[in-house]
């Protein structure tokens, strides 16, 4: 686990999944992103510079880049020209645990596709998740009122 220091003394903790089908830089990406919806990194933020991020987390440099580049087309960050990336104002959330739920679920999204299901499977697959989830509630308080009865 590498331990990345911005300038505002918070740190981006990344490990590399090895057994992931995620590429490296989703996984990064999907890390600064959830530290940005949590509130660990806050509006206008630094993060670190690419140079140094890949050198701490032993990382090759294009896969920083790639990693800020999605963030940046995602809204997320923003580039700021001599100066660095910045967490985007607009986005920086409230730390609420259903911000931070939500950044699970984005992230759960993004690794089926990455494994190549189109958002329409995705959709899915989360609903036969979610009906999964109802069915087995609803047997279960079935369940709890055949016992109360008997």
């Amino acid at each position: 686990m590498q331990r990345l220091d911005n300038d505002s003394n918070d740190a981006i903790v990344f490990r590399v999944d090895e057994t992931s089908d995620l590429p490296i830089w989703a996984q990064l990406r999907n890390r600064i992103a959830y530290l940005i919806r949590t509130g660990r990194f806050k509006a206008g933020d630094q993060l670190p510079s690419v140079r140094s991020l890949a050198a701490e987390a032993k990382i090759n440099y294009n896969t920083v880049a790639k990693a800020y580049r999605d963030l940046e087309l995602s809204g997320f960050i923003v580039s700021v020209r001599g100066r660095g990336m910045f967490v985007q104002k607009s986005v920086a959330a409230s730390s609420t645990e259903e911000d931070a739920i939500d950044a699970l679920v984005e992230s759960c999204i993004e690794q089926y596709r990455a494994k190549g299901m189109a958002y329409r499977e995705v959709r899915e697959r989360m609903t036969e998740i979610v009906d999964s989830l109802e069915r087995r509630a609803r047997e279960a308080e079935e369940e709890k009122r055949d016992y109360a009865t008997v």
